[in-house]
């Protein structure tokens, strides 16, 4: 007897899916496991599949020879990436790093074809998606030159409006994403604690006032 994958069958993108198909899915996945510092697929990869973040946290770089690397997108559990590659059929146009030790689940060009076409829900889902990476994307590339205090501002609102106030992060964690070092990372959620924007506590941020944090990001300087 087949059993239908309680995770995949709580997400939006998959819970309008028929049981038969959500079945036959929950039998083609494959989930895999990362350390911290792994790159799921990098930008020289073929597009052989779509990728769906079951726990941990995944950044999408972009690499060029004469800039630093540039931070696309963030995936948390239950983000859906490499989506566009597939659809397009040409090589990754990040790469996927695990900002900490992740699992996603692999879906083949063919199984992911298929629910696009059969499913329009699905199809429905996986183009929001994509126009929130693109988003997220274009917001993250606009703080590049911004001070190191916006970027964690706006990482630490978009992070609570996917996954909740709770965040299971650490201080490098924050660090990474936000493209700076430990200490400066250190210095400015101190200094967000003090206007009581955030509270932490071991491997855990608490985002207690996300709309502030996120119009704070956009302010201009």
């Amino acid at each position: 007897m087949v059993v239908v994958d309680y995770f995949l069958a709580g997400l939006p993108v998959f819970k309008r899916l028929p049981e038969g198909s959500l079945e036959r899915l929950s039998q083609a996945l494959h989930l895999r496991s990362y350390r911290k510092g792994d790159a799921v697929f990098t930008d020289k990869d073929a597009p052989e599949s779509v990728y769906l973040l079951k726990s941990g946290l995944v950044k999408a770089v972009k690499y060029s020879p004469r800039e630093d690397p540039v931070i696309m997108e963030l995936i948390v559990p239950g983000g859906l990436f490499g989506m566009i590659a597939v659809l397009e059929r040409k090589p990754y146009p990040v790469t996927a790093v695990c900002i900490q030790d992740s699992e996603a689940y692999r879906i083949g060009v063919a199984d992911f074809d298929d629910l696009m076409k059969r499913h329009p829900e699905f199809a429905q889902g996986v183009y929001k998606e994509i126009g929130q990476h693109l988003r997220h994307g274009q917001h993250l590339r606009s703080l590049i030159k911004e001070p190191a205090e916006k970027r964690i501002m706006y990482i630490l609102s978009m992070l609570s409006s996917l996954m909740g106030k709770e965040l299971p992060i650490l201080r490098e964690d924050v660090a990474e994403m936000s493209g700076t070092s430990q200490e400066t990372a250190i210095r400015c959620m101190i200094e967000l604690r003090r206007k009581k924007l955030i509270s932490s506590r071991w491997k855990r941020i608490t985002v207690l006032r996300p709309d502030r944090l996120k119009a704070l990001s956009e302010s201009a300087s």
